[in-house]
């Protein structure tokens, strides 16, 4: 009986060391987590004075750092991450959620989905608008946009979606408006959100992967040819054919079909799901003679190497409208270099817009906006157009502001503009490359934070009978004019 107790204690004690074993002598080969970790490094000896020690911040960094290396850390996640998955289904992947029967999403397409993303209907006027005219101006320089709607998991799987997130009540979308004022601009477009699911239910293989953020690698060869095609329509140049008719068939997801499952860092593999893994074959011919510029989000990453070195004489691909691929999760990556855009843009023969349903809220990520400046220099915008392009184009304020129109039950588009203009108010002073039009806008909110002088713009608005905000733009610019003068 004692050897037993000395046995189980032995077992107790072995388990415990075994974390401070394994960070001393890497006793085990442990797989490293997937997704973004952030290790803190070890804390500086400098740090070590006595009000380092007193305030704690050389104690909060050694724990992080500690924490950070542990011992079988990443195993310890592991069995953590799988038991809530198992028991109670909840993901530990920030931004990712659970559907019905398994299918994991991001969370961004189900509020995109339901309309709780969308920016207002004035902003993607301006937007497209904009669009149009860079279009028109890159046509008569002989180069050709063609604007891609790429599908989105959550309308392409609306049935798996959570019933918390009330799918049923959906409101006017950022694709539904899109879609339909591109048309009535005569903005021509790919919707490939429509044409995947015209084949939802006639596909052998599932055009979006249960595991995946994706559109499935069955599903691209069909995006892939349908662009093509909408290419040698706009162009005139004939592309490279390709074949896709030999599958692999197989219940475990590969490759990016499973890019939100393996965030998950779970120990047991996920159910296997039937999929199709397209071997394509070109058939031998040279790329076509077309230098191309894609603007587009991850879902190119899918297409650059396996299909567009081989159709295009030469290609770059601007990741988000920000950042250079292959270069973009560099340390730090390298950003696109804007300066002369419009002598950039003119050096292409097509330009490739590719913008899925989870980042429509973008607005393209400011392409139109920018292009747009480059085809008009004389153009002086606002300074709150552009924080309310850092509040769509800001994946966390976005969130922020989202939440808040939710809290006040107030439109998504109200919120982010007053935000905007509390920014452009608060930090006026640092603000820089401000415009007539910023200065008056500034006294505008002078006015409103004088109790007395609003009043009476408010007066002067009713003997004029004009709206009280023009009669404020009215004041601001007579005392803008005033203060000039006195200089």
């Amino acid at each position: 009986m004692r050897f037993i107790k000395v046995l189980l204690l032995s077992l107790v004690l072995l388990v415990f060391a075994t974390p401070s074993f394994q960070y001393g002598l890497k006793i085990f080969n442990e797989t490293p987590l997937k997704g973004f970790y952030h290790k803190y490094p070890p804390p500086s000896l400098d740090s070590l004075t006595p009000s380092g020690w007193f305030s704690s911040r050389f104690q909060d960094a050694f724990t992080q750092h500690l924490n950070d290396h542990t011992g079988l850390r990443n195993t310890l996640i592991r069995i953590s991450n799988q038991a809530d998955y198992s028991l109670f289904g909840i993901i530990h992947a920030e931004g990712f959620i659970r559907g019905k029967q398994g299918y994991l999403y991001e969370e961004d397409y189900i509020h995109e989905y339901t309309g709780e993303y969308f920016i207002g209907q004035a902003a993607i006027d301006k937007k497209l608008l904009r669009l149009k005219d860079v279009i028109d101006s890159l046509r008569a320089r002989h180069v050709t946009l063609l604007l891609v709607y790429e599908p989105g998991k959550a309308s392409f799987y609306p049935e798996h979606i959570p019933l918390r997130f009330h799918p049923e009540k959906r409101s006017l979308t950022n694709y539904e408006y899109m879609t339909r004022r591109s048309a009535e601009l005569g903005i021509g477009f790919l919707d490939m959100n429509r044409y995947f699911l015209l084949m939802k239910d006639t596909a052998r293989f599932p055009l979006f992967p249960k595991y995946g953020m994706h559109w499935s690698l069955f599903g691209v060869p069909y995006a892939v040819d349908t662009v093509a095609r909408a290419i040698e329509h706009e162009t005139g140049v004939a592309l490279p054919r390709f074949s896709s008719g030999r599958y692999i068939r197989s219940g475990i997801p590969m490759g990016s079909d499973n890019d939100i499952g393996e965030l998950l860092n779970v120990v047991c593999p996920l159910h296997p799901t039937q999929g199709g893994f397209p071997q394509v074959t070109f058939a031998k011919s040279p790329p076509a003679p077309l230098k191309v510029l894609a603007i587009a989000d991850s879902y190119y990453l899918n297409i650059i190497t396996a299909y567009g070195r081989k159709m295009f004489a030469s290609q770059d691909y601007w990741y988000y409208n920000k950042k250079v691929f292959p270069y973009q999760n560099n340390n730090p990556p390298l950003y696109v270099d804007k300066s002369n855009l419009r002598e950039k843009l003119e050096n292409y023969n097509l330009v490739l817009l590719m913008i899925s349903e989870i980042n429509l809220h973008c607005g393209f990520w400011n392409f139109a906006d920018e292009a747009y400046a480059a085809f008009h220099p004389g153009l002086r915008e606002p300074l709150v157009w552009g924080i309310e392009n850092d509040i769509r184009n800001d994946r966390e304020w976005f969130r922020f502001m989202v939440r808040k129109a939710r809290i006040q039950h107030r439109p998504l588009e109200e919120m982010i503009r007053e935000d905007a203009w509390y920014t452009f108010y608060t930090n006026y002073n640092e603000l820089k490359g401000k415009s007539y039009w910023d200065s008056v806008y500034h006294i505008t909110f002078d006015i409103k934070n004088n109790a007395e002088w609003y009043a009476q713009v408010v007066k002067k608005a009713a003997d004029r009978k004009i709206p009280v905000d023009s009669m404020l733009l009215l004041d601001a610019v007579y005392c803008y004019g005033q203060s000039k003068n006195k200089h």
